[in-house]
């Protein structure tokens, strides 16, 4: 038999350059079979997912644990990564393709010692590949690398570079053993400081050069053997289960073998190299059971902005180098900037872009660079398009670099019952899921609006936050809802979740709010988990969390748990009446609370310092305006006559004493003479001095205006201060200033006028003895008339 021909193709993922010299290389070899590095429990669906017309990139492999969803891989493919043309190379020329890569069954069953590789046991190198893992922090991805034509690599001026290396401390492990990126050593040589873009600029404006995999390989090769390093016991593995495969695969026949793989791993996938100590450190490995679905991605995701992003810095730029003639593509950018920014408004001319084009050219041959690179182009549509100023080209770089793109998967490809619902219910809402940001404004009494608010609260209860609720301002009613939408990725994996708790979106929904009731420790859990659930619609899950509602009610003598629960409570009858709900079961809930609050609140006033005070105060306002909400007058006769015990009680704290009579004062329940005889009470010289300045605080918080309008409050208030003496003054000062604190600017500027004209402005004290009441109500009428009363 003769002797196969094996190659071996170096990699780096994601690079246009590196995806054209690779499909090239492989148009000249036309392998029998190619060995791609990806877990080998993905070959079938990679296999079947660029058949379909319908893809549409970049979309990502997700391999997931079943039974434990925290384990999880994605593997990101895009128009330009090197995995895309294997696929499609394979599919065109019929070519068998076997993915070698350690299996994600293997890797999520390896004890957590593997899994979490300490950093620094291994060159956080983007050549070493792999996926991206959300029960490990790697941002780590499906690795390739890319090629172009490059010089051969000087070992000895290498070997002499590694050993004068000065690296930093926080560039070592505890061993002394380097953590750098390999590939900037190589940088640091050609005289640059960034390996990232030393790589873009020597290989990926250079593609479709089948040669420079050799170089490559000698890059490679004389970096491992250079630096040394140690290597993490989970990439020994997937190196040892790549050199099996490798093994098996060339005793099966094959004449011309095509190795695809990350270049850092390509110098020791030798099918004679270390057979034994493979057999004996595969042997007896443990698997988990593993499925296989495709989701869509981002160019977001790509880039290291995204936070586990496989590391692209500008896929829209690369997409662009892939997809366009390299002697077109600097004008291509420039052109589409310029219509971008036209698009905004902005000057932006066909003689800028010439003139952005010329620029960067300029830069570039300055730089003694054959082309303009990403970094040259943002600078000269700096200079030109955006008159030196970054900030103008902020939508350059979101658009042209990082890019706003969203793939697409074949609606007919295996999916679980949830995903397919969601994917139903999007259809039937008009909801796209996008990868950029926009606003939705949704109008409840229109059926199409009040159904993605059901759709959107309902993924939310299921910690599916594709939508986030904003406060829609200047909108009056309670039927506005404001969304903010944008679709990550990774929400595909929630979806994946949720599917434990039902096979629809409702029934998920529902399944998930009786769980998390059962779970409450307190009724403010279960009333704000109510309103949630009434506003997703969920009438199947509202008798289980009324029941559990009361049972925690019962149990209750916690003053501040009732006060907490009530106004989510009052807010669900309140959208009851928008959503067309039913919510009889609430308010039955609500009339037993609200006595027991009642009677509860004058004790829970007393006894309490400042601060813990303070923390009740919002509670007790929050309560005041649930009440009113409710327009029960029989509730709202008991909760104004326990806040009338909380403000007649000397044992109540000062602040919410003084809370007390404004909300009665607001309510049209204390009269004004009442009103200025318990804020004289409050200020006599009997009271301690820190009672009344807080009682002054509780009596102000949030406006003005009473003092302003209610002269006998103000000159009480005036007299109290004329009389302490200086030592007290200035003691009380820094507590005084915080019930003025919220008061606006015009209020302060008011009251300042009081204070100087003794209680009244200058003028008010020049027409009071003028003024004739027949002659003003004969403008009434007109009033009520422009007015429209």
């Amino acid at each position: 038999m003769p002797t196969p021909d094996l190659r071996l193709f170096g990699i780096r993922h994601h690079g246009p350059g590196s995806a054209a010299s690779l499909r090239h290389a492989l148009d000249e070899f036309q392998p029998d079979i190619v060995l791609l590095e990806c877990p080998a429990d993905g070959e079938a669906a990679v296999q079947t997912i660029i058949q379909h017309p319908d893809l549409r990139m970049p979309v990502a492999l997700l391999l997931y644990n079943p039974k434990q969803y925290q384990q999880a891989s994605f593997l990101p493919f895009a128009t330009f990564s090197p995995e895309t043309q294997v696929l499609r190379y394979c599919h065109e020329h019929g070519a068998h393709l076997r993915c070698m890569d350690l299996p994600a069954a293997l890797r999520f069953a390896l004890p957590d010692a593997v899994e979490s590789v300490p950093a620094g046991t291994s060159p956080p190198s983007p050549l070493s590949p792999g996926e991206e893992e959300l029960d490990i922090n790697s941002s780590s991805s499906l690795g390739v690398t890319e090629h172009a034509t490059t010089p051969a690599v000087n070992e000895l001026e290498l070997e002499a570079k590694l050993e004068t290396s000065s690296s930093s401390p926080e560039e070592r492990g505890l061993g002394g053993e380097v953590r750098r990126d390999p590939i900037s050593y190589l940088a640091e040589l050609d005289g640059y400081q960034d390996g990232e873009r030393w790589w873009e600029l020597r290989f990926e404006h250079n593609a479709g050069h089948a040669d420079t995999f050799g170089a490559v390989l000698n890059m490679m090769t004389a970096l491992r053997e250079g630096l040394a390093l140690p290597e993490s016991p989970e990439t020994l593995l997937r190196e040892a289960f790549m050199r099996e495969t490798l093994r098996n695969t060339l005793k099966q026949g094959y004449q011309r073998v095509a190795v695809v793989c990350g270049a850092w791993h390509a110098p020791v996938l030798h099918p004679d190299l270390l057979k034994r100590e493979d057999k004996a450190l595969l042997k007896g490995l443990k698997k988990v059971p593993i499925e296989a679905t495709w989701i869509p991605w981002t160019y977001e995701r790509l880039s290291y902005s995204s936070g586990y992003g496989a590391g692209v810095l500008s896929p829209a730029w690369y997409e662009l180098l892939f997809t366009e003639p390299h002697t077109e593509v600097v004008t291509h950018w420039m052109v589409r900037a310029a219509r971008l920014l036209r698009g905004q408004d902005m000057d932006a001319s066909s003689a800028h872009a010439i003139e952005g084009v010329r620029l960067a050219e300029t830069l570039a041959a300055v730089r003694g660079r054959a082309l303009p690179g990403i970094e040259e182009l943002q600078e000269a549509a700096v200079a030109i398009l955006g008159g030196g100023y970054e900030e103008a080209l902020s939508l350059v770089h979101r658009e042209l670099v990082i890019g706003v793109c969203m793939g697409e998967v074949p609606a007919e490809l295996p999916a679980t019952p949830l995903q397919q619902d969601l994917t139903q219910q999007q259809r039937l809402t008009r909801l796209k899921p996008e990868a950029a940001a926009r606003t939705l404004d949704l109008d409840l009494r229109k059926e199409l609006d009040l159904s993605r608010s059901h759709l959107l609260h309902r993924l939310r209860l299921l910690d599916v936050p594709w939508g986030q609720p904003r406060r829609a301002q200047g909108k009056a009613g309670t039927f506005h809802e404001l969304w903010e939408l944008q679709w990550q990725p990774d929400y595909a994996l929630h979806v994946l979740d949720a599917g434990r708790w039902g096979n629809t979106i409702l029934d998920a929904a529902v399944g998930r709010a009786r769980q998390r009731a059962t779970e409450a420790p307190d009724l403010e859990t279960v009333s704000k988990l109510l309103e949630e659930a009434l506003q997703a619609d969920l009438g199947p899950a509202i008798a289980a969390l009324v029941a559990r509602l009361e049972t925690l009610s019962a149990g209750t003598r916690d003053v501040t748990h009732l006060l907490a629960a009530l106004p989510p409570l009052v807010n669900v009858l309140r959208y009851g009446n928008v959503r067309r709900t039913e919510t009889a079961q609430v308010a039955q809930v609500v009339h037993h609370l609200v006595p027991r609050l009642c009677i509860g609140l004058p004790q829970a006033g007393t006894g309490l310092d400042y601060d813990a005070a303070r923390q009740l105060l919002p509670r007790i306002e929050g309560t005041h305006q649930a009440i009113r909400l409710l327009q029960d007058s029989a509730q709202e006769e008991d909760w104004y006559g326990a806040l009338a015990v909380v403000l007649r009680n000397p044992a109540s704290s000062g602040l919410l004493a003084g809370a007390a009579g404004r909300l009665l004062f607001d309510a049209q329940q204390l009269s004004s003479e009442d009103a200025g005889t318990a804020l004289g009470l409050a200020l006599a010289p009997a009271q301690p001095t820190a009672y009344a300045t807080a009682w002054i605080e509780g009596f102000l918080s949030g406006s003005g205006q009473l003092l302003l309008h209610h002269r006998p409050l103000f000159a009480l208030l005036d007299q109290w201060l004329g009389e302490l003496n200086e030592d007290t003054f200035r003691e009380i000062v820094p507590l005084l200033r915080r019930a003025f604190t919220d008061f606006s600017t015009p209020e302060r500027r008011q009251l300042l006028e009081l204070a100087v004209q003794g209680g009244q402005p200058a003028a008010v004290l020049a027409v009071a003895e003028d003024f004739d009441l027949e002659r003003g109500q004969r403008v009434l009428p007109m009033l009520r008339e422009l007015l429209g009363f």
